[in-house]
């Protein structure tokens, strides 16, 4: 980069006389000029020629001068040619790195001045304009021989020229040039249109103004037909395109050209600056958080060939967009294939997302926003109440008070509610009639009931079972057939226990007493427990044959082990004879009618040899 040693418009560096005779000579007609020219070239061409033929004599007499003449004719000659080496290479400076001799053309004034006001102005004009010297002593001779008025073509400015400084120059501060969305858009494009564009394509629609113009992008063989058609900003003019598009956009530096052109997309902080934007979607309650395209605008709109916003809708099943919607079997399904042709049925504009689960909250919405009426769960608590008020009314007469009407009616057995969070799907099956996919209530129940250890039974069951109930329960001894027996079962008195203590049926879960109260209450048979409470009902009389037989012996029919835990003390004695609760009631019974006390008489209870 060679720095601007001329920075203002002014004469050539030659002394005054010169200078003058210079202008003088530049300022004549151009056929003067020209035939000026020639007339020099040939009286040079003919001094070279007769000097050539007199060579030998010239040489002979310089040898035959004295020496200091020699001398001085060699200093002379050395002169000569340092002068004409110095007065070409200021001159080759001046031509080459010096602005002074482009703008001492006079059609070169205001772009100069231009030049100058740019962020270019410390630069050489040739180290941009780089060309031959063919070239240059052409556009001379083009500029003698015209005397143009308006500047024509001259050297173009290549890309490499550019990135020498902006890409390769200055790493830290014009790199990132390069890297902008709209650069790497238009430079690494695979388009026909933008193989060969020059960066002076854009950066010198005029002359030595390189910041881009409003018109820049619409210039020719550009986007000169992107106008605008969309509401009130059709064909205006006013606005940049880089208003919208972030031309200067930061890309990552692996991301392909496809997301530069991504970037290029108006996002919200460009439509939003729009003061009319703002109070658009202030009044359709617009929230960024739920917009599904992460706030890029342009992916759906597009001001260039849309007329109203409503026309984006036809752009999400585009190629770039959901073109593969017709993959997915919930839009393609009985249920929906007749609606899916609109997306913004089921998609609000920006808040497109849909629960797909919550089909009853979905039919719901579009029931209010539109005329559709897809289906809903049938309720049919509602309809019995809407049964319970069409009921004839009674007479009123004028002056009564309003008729007090029943219109309470059971409620219904499964709550959509309840199951609100799962798909319709669940439980029905995806046809026009909607029949359950299970058989209640085991369908149900194999749902509910799994895990059931760790399942809370309160969500479903409200409550524990209030007051006793009666639970029948299999009793059997040996050599006789099992009898059921009614035992009491309080839920209260159990209500420290979980519910699959005694609920232990797979699938139903329904309580098994034979099982489930004895892995509670094995140990029951322990001294100082109240037999009657589990076994009141017993009858000596119908359960032994021999009354002599039935306090002795007792293994013989019931359990060894439990009869071995077994004591008969008042309260085992009361369990057969509860009418005698109140007889001697603070004795023991085997003192007086088997004359030994309740540990002593203990043994006669097992069929111990020699008992």
């Amino acid at each position: 980069m060679v720095p601007l040693q001329q920075p203002t418009v002014g004469p050539p560096p030659l002394p005054g006389g010169i200078a003058a005779v210079v202008r003088f000579f530049f300022n004549l007609p151009s056929w003067l000029q020209i035939t000026g020219a020639a007339l020099g070239a040939l009286l040079a061409v003919a001094l070279l020629v007769v000097l050539w033929r007199r060579r030998q004599r010239i040489i002979t007499w310089a040898k035959t001068r004295p020496r200091n003449t020699r001398i001085a004719l060699i200093g002379a000659a050395a002169a000569v040619v340092i002068l004409g080496l110095a007065f070409g290479t200021a001159s080759w400076n001046y031509m080459q790195h010096d602005n002074g001799f482009c703008t001492g053309c006079h059609v070169m004034g205001s772009a100069y001045v231009r030049f100058t006001e740019s962020e270019h102005s410390q630069l050489s004009c040739h180290n941009c304009h780089q060309q031959s010297l063919y070239a240059s002593m052409r556009q001379m001779y083009l500029w003698v021989a015209e005397r143009p008025t308006e500047i024509g073509p001259h050297a173009k400015v290549p890309n490499a020229v550019c990135m020498t400084c902006h890409v390769t120059g200055e790493k830290e501060v014009w790199q990132r040039v390069a890297s902008t969305a709209g650069h790497r858009t238009h430079l690494e494009s695979n388009n026909p249109a933008l193989r060969n564009v020059q960066c002076v394509t854009c950066h010198a629609v005029e002359v030595h103004h390189f910041a881009p113009l409003d018109r820049t992008c619409g210039q020719a063989g550009c986007h000169e037909m992107n106008k605008i058609a969309l509401g009130k900003m059709r064909d205006q003019t006013t606005l940049h395109c880089t208003t919208c598009h972030r031309f200067t956009g930061e890309v990552p530096a692996l991301a392909t050209r496809d997301s530069a052109a991504g970037t290029l997309r108006p996002g919200e902080r460009q439509c939003f600056s729009c003061h009319a934007m703002q109070e658009r979607l202030a009044a359709m309650n617009f929230d960024p958080s739920r917009d599904p395209h992460g706030g890029t605008c342009g992916m759906c709109h597009d001001p260039h060939k849309q007329a109203t916003p409503a026309d984006a809708r036809l752009t999400c099943a585009t190629a770039a967009c959901h073109s593969d919607w017709r993959k997915v079997p919930f839009h393609t399904g009985v249920a929906h294939r007749k609606v899916t042709a609109s997306c913004i049925t089921c998609h609000l504009p920006h808040q497109a997302r849909v629960d797909a689960s919550d089909c009853t909250g979905c039919h719901e919405a579009v029931r209010e926003r539109s005329r559709l009426t897809p289906p809903l769960p049938f309720d049919t608590t509602r309809v019995q109440r809407r049964v319970s008020a069409a009921r004839e009314r009674p007479q009123k007469v004028k002056g009564d008070a309003p008729p007090l009407l029943d219109v309470t009616s059971p409620p219904d057995t499964f709550s959509h509610p309840r199951h609100k969070s799962l798909p319709c799907i669940t439980c029905h099956v995806a046809a026009r009639n909607a029949r359950l996919t299970f058989t209640p209530p085991r369908g149900c129940q194999l749902c509910h009931h799994q895990a059931a250890a760790t399942k809370d039974c309160s969500r479903c069951h409200n409550g524990a079972p209030a007051g006793q109930r009666s639970v029948s329960v299999s009793v059997a001894v040996a050599g006789h057939a099992p009898r059921e027996r009614a035992v009491t079962f309080d839920h209260a008195r159990h209500a420290d226990q979980r519910c699959v203590a005694c609920h232990t049926t797979e699938v139903t879960l329904d309580a098994n007493p034979a099982v489930a109260c004895r892995s509670c209450h094995e140990p029951h048979h322990a001294v100082g427990r109240d037999c009657r409470s589990c076994h009141g009902a017993a009858d000596p009389k119908a359960t032994h044959a021999s009354l002599a037989d039935a306090h002795v012996a007792c293994d013989n029919c019931h359990v060894e082990d439990v009869v071995a835990q077994l004591v008969p003390n008042r309260a085992f004695c009361q369990t057969c004879h509860a009418d005698k609760t109140s007889h001697h009631a603070a004795k023991e019974c085997t003192t007086c009618h088997f004359l030994a006390a309740p540990e002593e008489f203990r043994v006669h209870l097992r069929k111990v040899e020699g008992a």
